[in-house]
């Protein structure tokens, strides 16, 4: 009697095998296939985010950051397609250094500079300047196109000086700092070799003036 209970259960065993095996092995064709999609599709997103950072804008670049800014937030804000130079401390500054090459056209770079508490340890505190340049071969941005830029993201410019012929200027309040553009022109020979610098520093004043952006 227990060995044919013993069969019995047995035959039931592998019946119970049987039934189950689809779950350990290919899902049946009924099933939503969640996780392995997920993986795809969180795949493809992280590709699609480093194909997207891959060309950086310096007006776009510039809408990241502000003074004030931790050394940690500025870290975080940075595109990680940036090439970062190593940290540096000027003694005759009394700050931190860190300087950037943003890819894509128009060889963006950036510098940031940090204040640093007195302490017998020195270490990046908080952001004081941030300057932006970019030099091109020729007038494929115009002066007056990267202001239109700026006053989207930032509003209307505090100053825009276009008489000089080789120099043109504007200036924005953002906040407490000043944000200033300077355009130059060089002739190369062949055409023009165009510097674009963004500046953006706090303003020691209450309210900016024009006279105070240059």
């Amino acid at each position: 009697m227990r060995k044919a209970n013993r069969l019995a259960a047995a035959i039931l065993a592998v019946l119970l095998l049987v039934a189950t095996a689809p779950a350990f092995g290919q899902p049946d064709d009924g099933s939503t296939k969640t996780n392995p999609s997920g993986s795809v599709e969180k795949r493809d997103a992280n590709s699609a985010q480093a194909t997207n950072d891959g060309t950086v804008d310096g007006v776009e670049f510039i809408k990241h950051f502000k003074i004030g800014m931790s050394y940690r937030e500025v870290q975080a804000a940075l595109p990680k397609s940036v090439e970062q130079d190593t940290l540096n401390y000027v003694t005759t500054d009394e700050a931190f250094v860190l300087n950037v090459e943003l890819p894509g056209s128009g060889e963006w770079s950036a510098s940031f500079r940090f204040d640093t508490l007195d302490t017998p340890i020195r270490r990046p505190e908080h952001l004081i300047e941030m300057s932006c340049t970019a030099s091109l071969s020729s007038r494929s941005q115009s002066f007056d196109a990267i202001v239109g830029r700026v006053t989207a993201a930032f509003g209307e410019p505090v100053k825009v000086d276009r008489t000089a012929e080789k120099i043109q200027q504007a200036g924005w309040r953002v906040g407490g700092s000043v944000l200033t553009l300077e355009y130059s022109v060089m002739p190369n020979g062949i055409g023009n070799n165009v510097t674009i610098e963004f500046t953006i520093r706090k303003n020691g004043r209450r309210a900016a003036s024009a006279d105070d952006i240059a």
